[in-house]
């Protein structure tokens, strides 16, 4: 078994989905868990987006079962606030060795020109500078504990065929592959690996809701192009977060500069 004994991870977008499955499933494998997320949800996307009662719900399972965690409310926007994430997680762990980039948002415009600057300006911020930020709130503290370490950034497999209307989930998404791959050179000499995954259609409040159905019903080509070859319909989150696990790990302590497809077969399509 995967064994991050010692280890702390931090990981953004932590109080449902996927975030939430990454933080139990690292948890159980014995690593230190930062969780980090948004106090209030960002208006607009109440159905998307989770509240600190859920983060909060994210630690305590963590904890029942054993393991270590703590909550900080951040907006990913907001590097102050991942920045003081961090520094209390070093405080209270000890050091930080992992990370794991999960903080996004979907959108569903009437196309991708007719978009507004709004729903543009929050994709990019949330999914793109986001992670960025994240980045730069995080490398230090690894830096820090002189042990190497591995970063994660959960992209999408938008990233490789986009869906229409979506232009701004898959540009947000492909950029995240463009830094992640000059990371992983500039912290190679230090040990530090940076990994971009890539998730099909899973089972979360942020594709199961009244506006993500609407839009899969109702956009010509988003159905077949969202069908698996496995006969299921979607996948659940704890099949990224289990990808997540192994790349963080020491099995896979020479990947790096990788993207990792988890979707069902999707993309043979």
């Amino acid at each position: 078994m995967t064994d991050l004994t010692g280890k702390t991870a931090l990981i953004t977008g932590a109080a449902r989905g996927i975030g939430r499955a990454t933080a139990l499933s690292l948890a159980a494998a014995g690593a230190n868990i930062i969780a980090t997320d948004l106090g209030t949800p960002l208006a607009g996307l109440e159905y998307q987006t989770a509240d600190a009662s859920a983060l909060a719900e994210t630690v305590a399972r963590i904890v029942a079962a054993g393991g270590r965690a703590i909550a900080a409310d951040t907006d990913v926007r907001d590097v102050a606030s991942l920045r003081r994430a961090v520094a209390t997680g070093v405080d209270t762990f000890g050091g930080l060795h992992l990370a794991v980039a999960n903080a996004g948002i979907a959108g569903w415009p009437k196309s991708t020109w007719e978009a507004s600057e709004a729903e543009w300006d929050r994709m990019i911020g949330v999914t793109l500078t986001g992670t960025w930020n994240t980045c730069r709130a995080v490398i230090p503290a690894i830096l820090e504990s002189g042990k190497g370490g591995s970063i994660v950034m959960v992209s999408s497999t938008a990233a490789f065929r986009p869906v229409a209307t979506t232009g701004h989930y898959s540009a947000a998404k492909i950029a995240l592959v463009g830094l992640m791959k000059s990371l992983a050179l500039e912290l190679a000499p230090n040990s530090i690996r940076v990994n971009t995954i890539h998730p099909g259609g899973t089972a979360t409040v942020m594709t199961e809701n009244d506006a993500a159905e609407h839009w899969q019903a109702t956009t010509p080509g988003v159905s077949e192009t969202l069908e698996l070859p496995l006969p299921i319909h979607r996948m659940e989150p704890v099949d990224t977060a289990n990808a997540i696990r192994f790349l963080v790990s020491e099995e896979a302590r020479y990947v790096t500069g990788t993207s990792l497809v988890v979707d069902g077969g999707a993309l043979l399509r």
